[in-house]
């Protein structure tokens, strides 16, 4: 019996918009004497393995890309460029319905708070930002089993909506059911999530 709903945050349940997206990326790079096709800006975005990108395709040290990164991703840059997807009000539904709701992202904590915000930061059990701290990304399972332990849920008991490789990576690592959510942002050829859904609406069709 499903008794929670996890969530990625950015591309799940929060819009980017794709302006912010290039420039942030634009100005990172600029800073380290280089620059990146919008191929592969959207891979770093939305495939896993960011690291690797940034050394092989960015071919600059990830260490350096993540300082300068970091500056520029900030509360007030990113404030007016992002927006809640349409279906978000799934997530008060399902609050009221008695299921507990979680969000594990790779976004920092200030960051996953303001956008969180824009939903309702009175909705959500528990957040594990990941960003700049000790907690392992994505797809590595540390976030989403630390959200389930906050929970008090075991992991047949929960399932894990993302839009990108590493979330169903990092519930499959988890042992959590995976659904894929395609907000048409990017395509995904070689990836088999276990579900695959348009909107979190859909997801009533499996959890009850």
């Amino acid at each position: 019996m499903i008794k929670a709903l996890l969530f990625d945050l950015d591309g799940t349940l929060i819009h980017t918009s794709e302006e912010y997206r290039y420039s942030i990326l634009e100005k990172t790079l600029g800073e380290l004497g280089t620059s990146a096709s919008k191929k592969d800006m959207d891979k770093f975005w939305f495939k896993s393995g960011r690291d690797r990108l940034i050394t092989n395709n960015f071919q600059v040290d990830s260490d350096e890309f993540w300082e300068i990164f970091q500056k520029y991703d900030y509360i007030d840059a990113k404030k007016n460029f992002i927006k809640p997807y349409e279906d978000v009000n799934f997530i008060k539904e399902m609050k009221k319905a008695g299921f507990k709701i979680g969000v594990v992202t790779g976004a920092k904590e200030s960051i996953a708070f303001l956008e969180l915000g824009l939903i309702g930061i009175e909705n959500f059990d528990s957040v594990i930002a990941a960003g700049y701290s000790d907690i392992k990304h994505k797809p590595d399972p540390e976030g989403i089993n630390l959200c389930l332990s906050q929970l008090k849920i075991n992991n047949k008991e929960a399932v894990y909506v993302g839009n990108s490789e590493e979330d169903i990576f990092a519930a499959r690592n988890a042992e959590v059911l995976d659904f894929l959510i395609d907000r048409k942002e990017c395509k995904f050829p070689n990836l088999h999530p276990s579900f695959k859904i348009n909107s979190l609406y859909e997801l009533k069709n499996y959890i009850f």
